[in-house]
């Protein structure tokens, strides 16, 4: 009885389990399913948000499948340097042949886009080694990898080895029935035939065919508008406008932003072209709008990605690390096996031993705890540097504006002003170049952009009438030293504003470059330098100090003023 009892008991735990398994792989299936059918529709944002919001939700060998296609999705949407990366951590892992296969062609398009024909050609040789080492493969994916081989020699001008091998590429579609590659295949055979208008529009006429089989809408409307195009570059306008017609019938549904903007866009020029303007004016801000609206996606798209791609660092980081303390374990253990089994005499020394390395271990994970949540204390404060800066700078001018305005004496107003360019000097650093992610002190700010905010600051405050010459040859500087650029310039200013004798002051800045170094000259039309008099005023140490961080030298003849320093 008590035997049937404990296996009946168990026998519930069993298809409990085999319960939750088959949900999470139906799940999986599911999900896999509806990315298919946006990937079909070219609906690559709906794919990659579907990816990002439930990759968690499963078990690493999903997890991979998902990141593989993941890196076509961020293709697909023009993300490239953000496929590249996800690329570059998957083909380090442990994946299957086939996602190994997949990978080693979304890489080729990648290095194709961006001209690298080396790197392309080098991954192209090891997809069609896949192919050979696993002849499973040959079936599902040799048409899709041939469409891209036949992509590389065209792109880059070997047309004649291109064609070849799209005929490859339909003749093994048609032996297999790849259905979903062939009409690719006869739109890469008509790209093939730019010399021969008549049959490039047949190819593509069959393109448009197979891709109405397949009711492949997005592919549909491409086909609509490189059909048309094929028209409209032959002046057949009327036959054109047809086809970009049907195109704008078709994708009024369309989520796919940047193919709507160009049947729009085309549509404009055949308008033109037709003399209606009204018309090719109407359309042409569509297609601007669509433009517009495809920009931002992009970068809202990017800004998600950066996030996304920390979480999967900081993921395979403490999986890495997971493994090596597995591993020590392991390693331990054996030790202390052996050394129980060969030295009984040793029991209390390895007790004493193991005792203080659970110890250690307690605080190397206290440790770790404090160090993750400091970690995510210092993404969100990067994250909120930027607003905070800028914010916190305008409060600062205006606090500095309101104590001006209170003060009584001129000497302390003017004091409050000076203070007041120097922050706002700060401030235009600021607003022309915003510490990001994606930016570190090598990042360059416009020169001649930065100097003409200043100067234009010191004129619209200052009382007296400025002109100013400014002969820039470095144009742009380092974030590192426009800084101190900028302070340096706003004490040269201040002080001929305060001293120069002279009815109209008239400033002169000189940025030349000379071998490795920049020199900055200054001067003014007064007769008078008032640093000369006042070593130790606050305007000179802040000079002498902004000279010291650009690793420079300066020297000084009254009113005239050159700084050295090295443009590294």
């Amino acid at each position: 009885m008590f035997i049937f009892v404990i296996m009946r008991k168990y026998s519930s735990f069993f298809l409990l389990f085999l319960v939750v398994f088959c949900s999470g792989q139906n799940a999986f299936h599911v999900l896999r399913k509806e990315l298919d059918n946006k990937i079909q529709n070219s609906d690559y944002p709906t794919a990659l948000e579907l990816i990002n919001q439930n990759r968690e939700h499963y078990n690493p060998e999903e997890k991979t499948n998902l990141d593989v296609l993941k890196v076509k999705i961020l293709t697909e949407l023009g993300l490239y340097d953000e496929a590249f990366k996800l690329s570059q951590n998957l083909i380090n892992s442990k994946l299957t042949p086939e996602q190994q296969l997949k990978i080693h062609i979304e890489r080729e398009l990648i290095f194709e886009i961006n001209n690298d024909e080396k790197s392309s050609k080098i991954e192209i040789d090891k997809a069609e080694q896949l192919i050979k080492n696993y002849p499973d493969l040959k079936p599902k994916n040799y048409t899709h990898f041939l469409i891209r081989k036949s992509s590389y020699y065209r792109v880059n001008g070997h047309r004649e080895i291109a064609f070849e091998i799209a005929n490859e590429a339909k003749k093994y579609a048609m032996s297999v029935n790849d259905e979903s590659n062939l009409p690719d295949v006869e739109l890469i055979l008509g790209l093939g035939n730019r010399n021969n208008p008549e049959k490039r529009l047949a190819h593509f006429q069959r393109a448009l065919y197979l891709y109405k089989r397949l009711h492949h809408n997005e592919a549909i409307n491409s086909m609509y508008n490189n059909i048309s195009f094929l028209y409209f570059s032959k002046q057949d306008y009327k036959v054109a406008d047809v086809y970009i017609d049907s195109a704008i019938a078709n994708s009024k549904n369309s989520r796919v932003l940047n193919y709507r903007a160009d049947i729009f866009q085309l549509k404009s020029e055949i308008m033109e072209k037709q003399n209606q303007p009204d018309s090719a004016l109407h359309y042409y801000k569509l297609a601007s709008g669509l433009y517009n609206q495809f920009n931002n996606q992009q970068r809202d798209l990017k800004v998600k990605e950066l996030g996304i791609q920390f979480n999967f660092q900081k993921e395979k980081t403490e999986k890495e690390q997971l493994q090596k303390n597995i591993a020590g374990t392991r390693k331990l253990n054996i030790t202390l096996f052996i050394s129980v089994f060969v030295l009984a005499c040793l029991l209390w020394l390895i007790l004493k031993n193991k005792k203080k390395i659970e110890v250690q271990k307690q605080e190397i994970s206290d440790n770790n705890l404090a160090l993750k949540n400091n970690l995510e204390q210092k993404q969100f404060l990067v994250q909120e540097l930027n607003h905070r800066v800028k914010n916190n700078l305008a409060v600062i001018l205006s606090l500095i504006d309101f104590q001006k305005d209170q003060a009584d004496s001129s000497e302390y107003k003017n004091r409050f002003e000076d203070l007041h360019q120097r922050i706002k000097t700060i401030m235009i650093a600021h607003e022309l170049y915003s510490y990001s992610v994606n930016h570190n002190d090598n990042a360059l700010i416009e020169v001649e952009s930065y100097t003409n905010r200043i100067f234009e600051t010191h004129q619209n405050s200052s009382q007296r009438v400025i002109d100013y010459k400014i002969d820039i040859e470095n144009s742009t500087l380092k974030v590192d030293k426009a800084l101190p650029f900028g302070l340096i310039l706003n004490e040269l200013i201040t002080n001929s504003i305060k001293h120069a004798k002279t009815e109209s002051l008239i400033l002169d800045l000189k940025l030349n470059l000379i071998d490795d170094k920049i020199e900055l000259s200054y001067s003014d039309n007064g007769t008078n330098f008032d640093f000369e008099n006042k070593k130790d005023s606050l305007g000179l140490l802040i000079i002498e100090g902004m000279v010291k961080q650009l690793k420079g030298n300066y020297t000084r003849d009254k009113a005239n003023y050159k700084i050295t320093f090295p443009n590294d």
